[in-house]
């Protein structure tokens, strides 16, 4: 697979960051970071970051099953 160019990466972590409220929105419904960083295309550890230096509260492994509801497979 092709690496991406460092513009590339840079135009989707501002598309990212240019929905700040949205992606706040939607992670604190549910949404995972994971999930977030694909549809992004950008690194999980990156949107990790952002939503640290956004004062967004993360969630560890249990909250995060607890969002999901019983029985559905993180994504």
């Amino acid at each position: 697979m092709k690496r991406r160019t460092k513009a590339a990466v840079e135009e989707a972590q501002n598309k990212f960051l240019s929905n700040r409220d949205s992606v706040i929105t939607r992670y604190r419904a549910g949404t995972s970071a994971a999930s977030l960083a694909r549809e992004f295309a950008v690194a999980p550890k990156w949107v990790g970051e952002q939503l640290e230096n956004w004062g967004v509260p993360r969630r560890d492994r249990s909250a995060a099953a607890i969002v999901r509801g019983p029985g559905v497979p993180p994504l």
